[in-house]
Formats: C-alpha cells, structure tokens, sequence
C-alpha cells in the first residue's frame, strides 16, 4: 500500500528596505564628540529609524537579519565598509522601539552585515530587515 506524502513547500522570509536620507555617521566622528552630542544624536536617529519602520508597517517578527548599505553620492570620500556601525546599532534600537523585535540582542538579531558605499542620488543610509523564520 502506498501512502502520499505532501511534501510543503519552505516559507520565505518577509524582507523590508527602509532608507534615511541622512548621511550616516562613522565610529572615527562619534570618537571625537563630546558625550552630549553623541547621546543627541544617537536619540534623533533612533527615533528618525523607529519612524521611518512604522511607516512601513512592519509587523513584530520573532527576528531579523540586518543589511547595511551607506548611500554616497560621490566615491571621492568613501567610508569603510562597518563605519557607519553606531548609526546602523541606533536604527536597530528604533526597530526595538518600534516594537519590530523585542530586544536587540543575537536571539533577535543574530546577523548584521555591512555592504560597501553605494553611489546614489542622495546621502543616506539603506538597511534591509529580513525575517529570520523559526
């Protein structure tokens, strides 16, 4: 006797890009403010990126890969791949505020991946949220 077998197929993760139109800042710059500043800025990208995820109606995901791109408008000066970490950390805090993930820690996110510059119209920063399915 034979019995069938339905064989499903694999879902496939939601996936989001979301962009800021604000050049990132790099580790080398954050160094040199003074504490203030930085906790302003930190907060006002927070924010911005807590907004900008809202808007797109990004529902709570068990947890997300990240994917950051700088956006440049010119290869004259071009940052290092990772320098815009502090900016892409604040955007994943918005997320949490948001309410995307719970918390920001590796069961949330356990990838972050940093893509060189890429020339575009405008300054900014491109994050792709993808979700990591169980």
């Amino acid at each position: 006797m034979m019995s069938a077998v339905k064989v499903m197929a694999p879902a496939q993760p939601r996936i989001w890009i979301i962009e800021d139109s604000e050049r990132p800042w790099t580790a080398n710059a954050e160094r040199s403010w003074h504490y203030h500043k930085r906790a302003t800025k930190v907060r006002e990208a927070r924010e911005a990126w807590a907004w900008l995820a809202r808007a797109q109606r990004i529902p709570t995901l068990g947890g997300i890969r990240v994917d950051a791109t700088p956006l440049i408008r010119n290869h004259q000066a071009l940052p290092d791949v990772a320098a815009c970490y502090p900016t892409v950390k604040a955007a994943i805090d918005g997320f949490v505020d948001a309410g995307i993930i719970p918390d920001d820690d590796p069961f949330h996110v356990p990838t972050i991946t940093f893509h060189a510059p890429s020339l575009a119209r405008r300054e900014g920063l491109r994050i792709q949220i993808t979700e990591v399915l169980p």
